[in-house]
């Protein structure tokens, strides 16, 4: 009983943080947005180092405010969902197991 209980919820949460095709700007967007927030800057570093290269963008960062995280907060969602993708995978790997 409580383990077809713990499978559902697994697979649910892989389903609803893993797929690539169909994203989920919802719910999937503001986790991704907390993980991103939470994470230290040396994880976020490297993706503003690519993502600075891109014309405009610098443009855009200058025109945020002062405040580090909000300047970074496009590399942060990023890494955000990264990491999203990431849960969802193993939850899906642990329900698969199952």
């Amino acid at each position: 009983m409580h383990n077809s209980i713990l499978k559902t919820v697994l697979l649910t949460i892989g389903l609803m943080f893993s797929n690539p095709i169909l994203m989920d700007f919802g719910l999937q967007f503001l986790a991704s947005l907390a993980i991103g927030l939470i994470l230290p800057k040396f994880m976020i570093n490297p993706i503003n180092t690519i993502m600075l290269k891109i014309p405009g963008v610098k443009t855009f960062e200058d025109f945020l405010s002062k405040n580090e995280r909000l300047k970074t907060i496009v590399p942060r969602i990023i890494v955000g969902y990264l990491f999203t993708y990431i849960i969802g995978f193993v939850c899906l790997f642990l329900g698969y197991m199952l």
